[in-house]
């Protein structure tokens, strides 16, 4: 494990920040639940993803149901407009007849729904475009090296607001793409810790295909795995303008790698 200077390290930032797939993509996931105490509990959703000027844009449908013989049926899906980049923002709706709303404030820490751990802010992501970091040096992530470093919160941000010191992310030493987040708070204790654990080659182009997110005070963790996937898509922008009222897009299953 080599340590880089610190031109190489603003040069791997601004590749992984200008990272993209070739067009747009849609995977259909599951989230695993798996609580330190009891059995795990699977969920299902689809993720849209695009680009557009203000950078990265995704459209997910979260069904709130359990997978399994005690599945409640009828459930409508949570959907989310998420907005990455240097200035990201995050909308939601819980019935398909209702317009999306704007998260804001505290509600960005908050899970999105009873039994995972993912919140808005882990989907959002804005320590990556935080302007104060600092290179730490090479660390392995699992089987990978990974080159560190340190994001800092604006002063009064609201990841500053409620409670994070700082996000050490892990750029994968060959690829720079990320490869492991541990958020901090006070004392640089570490609150949460998003790992990928799995990458794959799917037609053509390399995906994440699972991700675990593990709160380390109390050892909880939720596993999102890609079950299938479609890349090199076409999605019309109005599927992820949170003011209109386009549906989301309808892609052939024929479309799809099984993963």
């Amino acid at each position: 494990m080599e340590k880089i200077d610190p031109a190489e390290g603003a040069k791997r930032m601004a590749s992984f920040r200008a990272q993209r797939l070739e067009g747009d993509f849609c995977f259909k996931f599951q989230l695993e639940q798996k609580p330190r105490r009891g059995k795990t509990v699977r969920y299902h959703g689809v993720m849209y993803g695009s680009w557009n000027e203000r950078g990265p844009v995704s459209r997910f449908q979260l069904f709130p149901e359990q997978i399994g013989k005690d599945a409640t049926a009828g459930i409508s899906p949570i959907e989310m407009i998420v907005q990455n980049g240097v200035d990201p923002e995050v909308w939601i709706r819980r019935q398909s007849t209702e317009p999306f709303v704007l998260i804001e404030d505290g509600a960005l820490f908050e899970p999105i729904f009873e039994g995972v751990l993912y919140t808005p802010f882990d989907l959002q992501m804005p320590f990556i475009f935080w302007n104060d970091y600092t290179y730490e040096g090479p660390s392995r992530v699992l089987s990978r090296i990974g080159q560190r470093f340190l994001m800092q919160p604006p002063e009064g941000s609201l990841a500053a607001q409620n409670g994070i010191t700082a996000v050490r992310i892990a750029l994968d030493d060959a690829y720079y793409a990320l490869l492991r987040v541990e958020v901090l708070e006070a004392d640089a204790v570490a609150r949460s810790r998003f790992t990928v654990s799995s990458l794959k080659k799917v037609q053509g182009q390399y995906i994440v295909k699972e991700i675990e997110l593990k709160n380390l005070q109390s050892k909880d963790a939720t596993d999102f795995k890609v079950k299938a996937a479609s890349v090199g898509l076409i999605f019309d922008a109005a599927a992820f303008d949170p003011k209109g009222d386009a549906d989301v897009p309808v892609i052939s299953a024929a479309l799809f790698e099984v993963l």
